[in-house]
């Protein structure tokens, strides 16, 4: 369809050029199309096909079909991004904003280079070497000042002096507008639309990594320094073995709260691979887990953190690239927040059941239930 439209507008044309002013011409003015930013872009062939089809859309459809279009004839196109001209402010300088954001096409012509053109109506500015020169009736009509003209000079610069040469070039300010073309209407995305996006990746990221922080902040809470009681000891030795335990289930060897430790860290042992350092680890952790629970005067152990992060990396070393990154996106030990809030939940729930009043709150909640179940 689009190589048939193309081969439609441009018949009759004698070369490249006249046929890509012809396209212009037929997107901006003869085509019958509109200037809609409501429409979807879209993509791909399809996106161009149901834009000819219906006719509207705004400057990416009219820019990519006419490249398109043109590419179909053997002229070389691409479409540039940018911004229009702007808008002259009172003291000469130009401001340009999000809602002058465009994008138009550019066609190769040997001897030339890449050329500008225009099929976007009310939008940007019809580059003034694609317009017809129109000549006027007689020389000297150009010469004669009409009825209304006044004789002496004017104090306020006109259009073409406070116009800026590139400006001036491109046909953006002065009488090179177009009579009659309207206001553009493409205020660019809005603000909030903009915030809400934002704010919603905002949250998708902290969702797909809280597993990850969660673990490193419980990691550095166990591991840290506590105080010297030997109570402090006994939870620093017990928080170490959490741990590793955690660790090894981020590692895909789920804990079995039968084993004793010494059970506990031979399982670690020989389904984590560990190598020889690592595993005296897991041991040396086990065995002052086992001085905590049984020994009647629990000795203190020091390097428990060491020996921690050396069991980590002994487990890391041995997995595989795909189980390395599971484990610290998405570490299986995470789950325990969510037991955590579940035996919270059920404590503040036998809690409120045990205030004076809440039984005959909840008879009467029952009693509502039914009348309007």
């Amino acid at each position: 369809m689009v190589a048939e439209t193309a081969e439609q507008v441009t018949e009759g044309a004698s070369n490249a050029y006249e046929q890509a002013v012809k396209l212009q011409d037929w997107f901006a003015s003869d085509g019958g199309f509109t200037y809609d930013t409501t429409v979807t872009s879209g993509t791909g062939s399809s996106a161009i096909t149901r834009f000819l089809r219906d006719r509207e859309g705004f400057c990416i459809h009219f820019s990519f079909s006419m490249a398109a279009m043109a590419r179909t004839l053997g002229i070389p196109a691409r479409v540039a991004v940018g911004f229009t001209p702007g808008t002259m402010k009172a003291d000469g300088a130009i401001s340009v904003g999000l809602r002058d954001a465009h994008a138009w096409p550019e066609l190769y012509f040997e001897g030339v280079g890449w050329t500008r053109f225009e099929p976007t109506p009310s939008r940007g500015s019809t580059p003034s070497w694609t317009r017809p020169e129109v000549p006027t009736d007689s020389a000297s009509d150009v010469a004669q000042p009409s009825a209304g003209t006044s004789a002496e000079p004017s104090a306020a610069p006109s259009a073409e002096d406070s116009c800026p040469p590139q400006l001036r070039q491109e046909g953006g300010c002065g009488p090179s507008q177009e009579p009659g073309a309207a206001l553009p209407t493409d205020r660019g995305t809005p603000l909030w639309k903009v915030l809400l996006v934002v704010h919603a990746a905002v949250l998708l990221v902290g969702l797909v990594l809280s597993p990850l922080l969660w673990r490193t902040r419980a990691r550095n809470r166990r591991l840290g320094s506590g105080g010297r009681t030997p109570a402090d000891a006994a939870a620093r030795t017990l928080a170490a073995w959490r741990e590793i335990s955690d660790e090894a289930w981020d590692h895909g060897i789920a804990p079995d709260e039968s084993l004793t430790p010494r059970k506990a860290a031979a399982r670690i042992v020989r389904l984590g691979r560990l190598d020889t350092t690592a595993a005296e680890a897991v041991h040396r952790i086990a065995g002052s887990v086992e001085q905590v629970l049984y020994a009647p005067e629990p000795r203190p152990a020091a390097g428990l953190a060491e020996d921690a992060l050396t069991v980590r990396a002994g487990l890391r070393a041995s997995a595989g690239r795909g189980a390395r990154l599971r484990a610290t996106l998405l570490p299986r030990s995470s789950v325990r927040v969510v037991w955590a809030v579940s035996e919270r939940r059920t404590a503040l729930a036998e809690r409120w059941a045990g205030r004076p009043g809440a039984g005959r709150w909840t008879a009467r909640l029952r009693r509502l239930t039914r009348q309007h179940g």
